[in-house]
């Protein structure tokens, strides 16, 4: 069971097409994982009780030698905040506790007609919006890591769960870092896409379009192999969300990363970040330029500081009127313009993913979005990936920017980290020994 857990999405896929794994063991390896560490986590609000049977018709369908979708038979899982025909979305009140919607969002949608099998949805703060995960109706989810840390927010649950083998594959949002945060701090790899790449149809609080353009579906793994096959099933138009557009996603593995130039910075000076994270973008940096990458050591001006004023009168916008707003978008495009005219002399950023490590449940601080907030506000693709851990065990991950449409280029670079420093790390179980940052050359 533990080798079927363990395994990318990638993997397993191969595995049920060259019919070496039906898409039944699959489901039950992963139901009997999801049960066991759930009863340590709190990461589930509801599980399908017809995955089961949906792995028997797609084994069926298999059998009887019909043309298979690109995800056949793999299980995958998504934030509470996604509508799922026939399955609650728990949320944060008891009047919503008790609706189920009739239909999916529009990348469950996707995923379910690429041949996935949905497994189970997760748990978020209330409204699916926050700093950690936890609410009145399910509780808090813990940091597989570490029981007694937070496993972030918003998307908390599909980074807990995935980091501890009970999912190949999961969906969440990101807003100002819901989705990137979480897999930092539970040590898993996930992407924020361009803003306008992935529709938000059919999610609770998160519109799409002009109403929310910071808001950017995006896909969660133990592995970058991965997120390009999510991102590649749940991207294009649906014609409901008016912010997405139709356009190509590039093979990362076509890129040659000779040829790139990135910037590299350890902290901004308005956020100052703990030894342990600094280190990690500083052992990145050598590793892309043993790579033959140029790395060039220069951060964009005033990147935290405006991004925190931005934000924070974009949390006030609804309560203001008139001259204020179009002061607070002007304000808001010279931002952009700023970080343009930075990035276009680089193909990437390499930055931190969030100050410090995942902190003990409780903790409060105005700080924890200051690395992931700046590129939601210019809507450019980042992902987040592990790297290293902190000296309590906990994961350091950095995070990587590019021009928007460039995901290739995100995924190219986080695939190197990775390899270069082995990513995600089974920590739930016992007996792993942990890396340090000692171990960070």
């Amino acid at each position: 069971m533990e080798e079927i857990c363990f395994s990318t999405a990638t993997q397993l896929i191969r595995a049920i097409h060259a019919r070496e794994l039906s898409a039944q063991e699959v489901v039950t390896a992963f139901q009997a994982r999801l049960e066991t560490v759930n009863a340590r986590l709190n990461a589930v609000t509801v599980a399908a009780d017809d995955a089961l049977e949906q792995a028997n018709l797609a084994d069926q369908k298999q059998a009887q030698g019909e043309e298979l979708g690109p995800l056949h038979g793999l299980p995958f899982t998504v934030k509470d905040t996604f509508k799922t025909s026939g399955l609650q979305s728990r949320l944060e009140t008891r009047i919503r506790d008790r609706l189920t919607p009739r239909t999916d969002a529009t990348v469950v949608t996707r995923m379910k007609q690429a041949g996935a099998i949905l497994l189970a949805k997760t748990n978020c703060p209330p409204s699916g919006t926050g700093p950690d995960t936890e609410n009145a109706i399910i509780g808090q989810t813990y940091n597989p890591h570490n029981a007694s840390h937070s496993p972030g927010g918003s998307s908390g649950g599909e980074a807990a769960l995935i980091a501890a083998g009970a999912s190949p594959l999961g969906l969440g949002s990101d807003t100002g870092g819901g989705l990137r945060i979480p897999a930092a701090f539970c040590g898993i790899t996930a992407i924020k896409p361009t803003q306008g790449r992935v529709p938000n149809s059919g999610v609770y609080n998160q519109p799409g379009g002009f109403t929310d353009q910071r808001t950017q579906i995006g896909p969660a793994a133990r592995r970058t192999e991965d997120l390009l096959l999510a991102l590649r099933t749940i991207s294009g138009p649906d014609y409901h969300d008016a912010g997405v557009v139709a356009k190509p996603i590039y093979d990362p593995e076509q890129l040659p990363l000779r040829d790139l130039t990135i910037a590299s910075f350890p902290y901004d000076p308005s956020s100052l970040v703990t030894s342990a994270v600094a280190n990690a973008v500083g052992a990145s940096g050598q590793a892309l330029a043993r790579a033959g990458i140029q790395v060039v050591e220069n951060r964009p001006l005033d990147l935290v500081g405006g991004a925190r004023d931005l934000d924070r009168g974009w949390r006030q916008m609804a309560g203001t009127r008139g001259q204020d707003v179009v002061e607070l978008l002007h304000a808001w495009d010279q931002f952009r313009t700023n970080l343009l005219q930075f990035i276009r002399y680089y193909d990437a950023i390499l930055c931190p993913a969030v100050h410090h490590t995942a902190p003990a449940i409780g903790t409060r601080d105005n700080q924890r979005f200051d690395y992931t907030v700046p590129f939601n506000l210019t809507g450019y693709p980042a992902a987040v990936v592990p790297v290293a851990v902190d000296d309590e065990g906990l994961p350091v991950a950095v995070q990587i920017i590019s021009h928007p449409w460039r995901e290739d280029i995100v995924l190219a670079l986080a695939t190197a980290l990775e390899q270069e420093f082995d990513g995600w790390q089974n920590a739930l179980d016992a007996g792993l020994k942990p890396r340090r940052p000692s171990d960070v050359k």
